[in-house]
């Protein structure tokens, strides 16, 4: 996907901050970007931030003009000062990552995927972009490879292979998929769990036991409860080959960092085979911290009677 259009994918994602006079201005600043007066948004963000300087969101959109505008060290700059100033936020490393690569930096680009993963080990869009960053950098490899032996029939093959999967030539920046902007809008620590579509009959016992164990999972998230957030996961759950210490640490360390939290789940869907489950669902969670909606899957095993967490993914 070329550059531009991340750009452009991205402001349709934005998040609008939960503070009503606040979000009004930094979605007004957003339809003047999308309309393309790229000057007039970014003399707006600017005059906003001038007054809300640490604003996530406005910070964010301003590296979006900024990279629209063909000014990609500026835009490296703002998103840079985003990682340093919310380190624990994996979609700035993401978009520093894209940028890294339109200039053909890549091992620059591959080193921000790798701190958006370390971040958010479950983030998808960065594992995808990181294995397209590996591919452009092997497909460089290969190419100074028959640059030196143009008869090397195996790195000929190889190139002709990673060359057809990204899609390219060499030395092209490597594709990167969109990340939605961040909030730092402080809201209320409530969870809202929207019921599945209703029908006129009643569910089936045992979906009625995942749906709550999902519920129960949300509501103690959004209290930042954390031994009933970990309670909701089997015992020998891991997350992208971390140790069940190491990841219980650093999800105690999300949770508690945030002054309040609001998860809040709809379309929620439940396939059951037995004594294990999948429920996908839209999941939008708020913090002081961060806005983000994404599509969750939970797979789920009854275990002692209890539904238990034993896979997670997010796209």
């Amino acid at each position: 996907m070329a550059l531009s259009r991340f750009l452009a994918a991205v402001v349709a994602c934005v998040i609008l901050a939960s503070t009503p006079v606040l979000a009004n201005e930094v979605q007004e600043i957003n339809q003047q970007f999308r309309k393309g007066d790229l000057n007039g948004a970014l003399d707006r963000a600017n005059r906003y931030l001038a007054k809300n300087p640490k604003d996530a969101q406005a910070r964010f959109l301003k590296g979006l003009i900024l990279a629209d505008q063909g000014k990609t060290n500026d835009a490296i700059t703002v998103f840079t000062g985003l990682t340093e100033d919310y380190p624990e936020l994996p979609e700035p490393y993401n978009n520093l990552a894209v940028l890294y690569a339109s200039q053909s930096k890549y091992e620059e680009a591959k080193n921000a995927l790798e701190m958006a993963i370390r971040t958010h080990p479950s983030y998808a869009t960065a594992h995808e972009n990181l294995g397209d960053i590996y591919a452009k950098m092997a497909s460089i490899a290969y190419d100074k490879a028959l640059a030196l032996d143009n008869k090397n029939a195996a790195a000929q093959t190889k190139l002709a292979l990673i060359q057809d999967m990204i899609g390219g030539q060499p030395r092209k920046p490597a594709a990167a998929k969109p990340v939605a902007a961040a909030s730092a809008k402080p809201v209320a620590a409530v969870a809202k769990v929207a019921a599945a579509d209703p029908s006129p009959a009643s569910p089936a016992p045992a979906n009625a036991g995942i749906e709550a164990a999902i519920t129960r999972w949300a509501q103690a998230w959004s209290a930042r409860d954390v031994d009933a957030y970990l309670a909701a996961y089997a015992s020998d759950f891991t997350a992208d080959g971390m140790t069940r210490a190491n990841w219980e640490a650093q999800r105690r360390a999300r949770i508690t960092a945030p002054k309040s939290i609001d998860v809040q789940i709809s379309d929620l869907k439940i396939e059951q085979q037995g004594d294990t489950a999948s429920a996908t669902f839209r999941q939008a969670y708020r913090s002081d911290r961060l806005n983000s909606t994404v599509t969750k899957t939970l797979k789920l095993a009854l275990q002692n009677g209890q539904w238990r967490i034993v896979g997670e993914t997010s796209q």
